[in-house]
């Protein structure tokens, strides 16, 4: 029997072994990770089955099969996030082309040209819905920035570079050197590893949003507005809540909600939307942000000595640093602390 010897990429397929069971460990049994664990699965067979497949002691090349998956899984992981819960047997149809490609092996060349097919149109599908659920935060939530999933878009995207520039190495097998091919796959491997490992700290670390994305939808959705509703009627109603946000403060509340607004004008979520977005030209979380930053701002000129511009913030109804300091430099073009060393 040869002796087998394990190479520096053996040892990163073991390492991804390891991060997957673990992972899948971490999250199994929660509702906001049902897609998570099936795509911590894949990755687990897979990388188990690697390096026996590179070692070659198995003739069976199963992996490529296993790569029509990796589309349709990452996309199923987005919505899971994004819904909170998700019924996956109703969505297990998405993952019969890599169940048929188990019984094709021999064709595996073909599977990973349609892997690589399949994967394009599962994360276009992916940003669409991320960009979705933003548009919709933005409508609904005045504290959005603390459920946003931008590091999601970006980790995607280094994801699709990782695939394509494999796919790449792999339709170069024959022109390249075996010294060049190696350390491709193996640089490759090493930062789908540490993507996958980012992706399960912040897919466990994301805030989970109230009452779910799907209720948010449908409150955008129901209770159709008639067509008569026109721009001196949305004019009106925005004048009236933004009298309301004056008198009352509301705004200061830091999880202040399209539903708690609605509620305070006695009105449904979809009108104040309405009204908002046509009688003040302003998403919902603009327009709350806009009445908070005019606050700070008020207060700053009181007292340009102060130092506790944070406190002001907070006290505004910012609920984080990062989004005070977004909103404030959008509005004035300026960071807060270059805004009180002007005269």
């Amino acid at each position: 029997m040869m002796p087998i010897t394990l190479t520096p990429v053996n040892i990163i397929h073991i390492a991804y072994v390891t991060l997957a069971l673990f992972s899948i460990l971490l999250v199994i049994g929660r509702a906001p990770y049902k897609a998570l664990v099936l795509l911590l699965a894949a990755h687990l067979i897979q990388e188990f089955l690697n390096p026996f497949e590179e070692l070659q002691i198995t003739q069976y090349l199963l992996t490529p099969a296993f790569q029509l998956a990796f589309g349709p899984l990452y996309y199923l992981f987005v919505k899971n996030l994004i819904y909170g819960d998700l019924n996956i047997r109703q969505h297990l149809i998405h993952l019969l082309p890599a169940v048929i490609a188990l019984a094709l092996t021999r064709w595996w060349p073909i599977e990973l040209m349609v892997a690589f097919v399949i994967l394009v149109i599962y994360i276009v599908a992916s940003f669409r819905l991320i960009l979705r659920y933003h548009r919709i935060l933005k409508q609904t939530l005045s504290d959005g920035e603390n459920h946003s999933l931008i590091w999601l878009t970006r980790t995607f995207s280094v994801i699709f570079l990782i695939e394509l520039i494999d796919f790449t190495r792999l339709n170069l097998q024959q022109t390249l050197s075996d010294e060049i091919l190696v350390n491709w796959y193996f640089v490759s491997a090493l930062v789908s590893l540490l993507c996958t490992a980012y992706l399960v700290i912040k897919a466990v670390r994301q805030p989970v949003l109230y009452g779910g994305i799907s209720r948010l939808e449908t409150s955008l959705g129901a209770s159709a507005i008639p067509a008569e509703k026109d721009l001196e009627l949305a004019k009106t109603i925005f004048a009236a809540i933004e009298s309301h946000q004056y008198e009352t403060g509301a705004y200061r509340q830091p999880k202040y909600s399209l539903r708690n607004l609605a509620e305070d004008m006695q009105l449904t979520e979809q009108n104040v939307s309405w009204a908002l977005n046509r009688g003040g030209e302003k998403n919902f979380s603009d327009f709350i942000n806009e009445l908070r930053l005019e606050e700070v701002k008020q207060l700053l000129k009181q007292n340009k000595n102060t130092k506790n511009v944070l406190d002001i913030a907070f006290a505004a109804g910012f609920s984080s640093k990062s989004t005070f300091n977004a909103v404030f430099k959008k509005s004035t073009g300026m960071t807060p602390s270059q805004y009180l060393q002007q005269d």
